[in-house]
């Protein structure tokens, strides 16, 4: 094992709370037929990332996510969903990207990029960096990006003049509907802590509503075209009549009830209720690069970390006082 060559990585070999995260050194991979080996400058630790670590799963999906990640021990011990950096070698049969490229990547539920390198086929959710950002400032805007990108314009496409609530909007995700919600002409609200009022404005928010607010959501009833909710902040059957008769839920952190529910209130509600897996494709992550590249998703880096100092990365996380996107640098 010792003549291995060997890389620093980010292991979570339990469930549990921010301590059971360490680093340590672990065999370095080598590319496959069609794969590229990335030296990983900069990733994130997102919100599916500590759902992973803790098996803090929406209500019903326990299970699901036992099969998924691991029963006993987390099977892909390795976090991370998202990274930028340097492609450093390609395997046999690579054609589209060669040593030096510059890239982005997401993997989803393959996670592993929370780690010095990461092998990555190059069909899969890889993309050239754009040019106009850093390193940090590129692998902030993916996860977020990705997701809100997906459902604002593949989904539930926003046109101007439309009143948009994003509930959870200090998030990396709520963060990037804002934007994209803002740059389509939308009045934008957002729904977040107090303490994180003067960030969501300066993310696009318009409005703020407290959501400690004594009973905030009867005040809104029907007030809003579309309404995001990425942290499941109630039910669905609750949060849908805060959008007018007409208008569209997007659900993005709901229960196992709530998806099973959503074809009986698409038909009893009057709204549309919208929710769904992100497709984790080379095609999505280049529209979100473009409009990274273009302006139209900014990076919010709401903290950054060393690798080494991952594991307060994580208690951040954990307390709630995220805001943006947390990067975590391999340098």
């Amino acid at each position: 094992m010792s003549d291995l060559p060997m890389m620093r990585a980010a292991l979570c070999e339990r469930f549990g709370d921010a301590s059971v995260v360490r680093v340590a050194e672990v065999p370095k991979p080598v590319p496959g037929d069609g794969e590229v080996l990335v030296r990983i400058l900069a990733s994130t630790l997102d919100s599916a990332d500590r759902r992973v670590r803790a098996l803090d799963m929406p209500p019903g999906f326990g299970p699901m996510a036992r099969l998924a990640f691991g029963f006993g021990r987390p099977r892909q011990p390795i976090l991370g969903t998202a990274l930028a950096g340097i492609v450093e070698a390609v395997g046999p049969g690579t054609s589209l990207f060669r040593p030096g490229d510059k890239v982005v990547a997401s993997t989803g539920a393959a996670q592993g990029c929370h780690a010095e390198f990461r092998v990555i086929g190059e069909r899969k959710a890889i993309a050239a960096k754009p040019a106009a950002l850093g390193f940090e400032e590129a692998a902030a805007v993916i996860f977020g990006g990705m997701t809100a990108r997906h459902f604002l314009e593949d989904k539930a496409p926003v046109t101007p003049g439309e009143t948009v609530l994003v509930i959870g909007a200090g998030g990396a995700v709520g963060v990037a509907a804002m934007q994209l919600a803002r740059e389509a002409g939308a009045k934008v609200s957002a729904c977040c802590s107090a303490g994180k009022a003067n960030w969501v404005q300066s993310q696009g928010a318009e409005s703020v509503i407290d959501y400690r607010a004594p009973g905030w959501p009867d005040a809104y009833h029907g007030a809003f075209d579309l309404v995001i909710d990425t942290v499941g902040a109630m039910p669905a059957a609750q949060s849908v009549r805060l959008a007018r008769p007409g208008g569209r839920l997007v659900a993005l952190t709901a229960s196992l009830w709530d998806f099973m529910a959503m074809p009986w209130l698409n038909a009893r509600s009057g709204r549309s209720v919208i929710g769904g897996m992100v497709p984790d494709n080379a095609e999505g992550l280049a529209r979100v690069m473009a409009r990274a590249e273009t302006g139209r998703l900014r990076p919010a880096i709401g903290a950054r970390f060393p690798l080494e100092r991952i594991g307060e990365a994580h208690a951040l996380i954990d307390g709630g006082h995220k805001t943006g996107s947390i990067v975590i640098s391999m340098g």
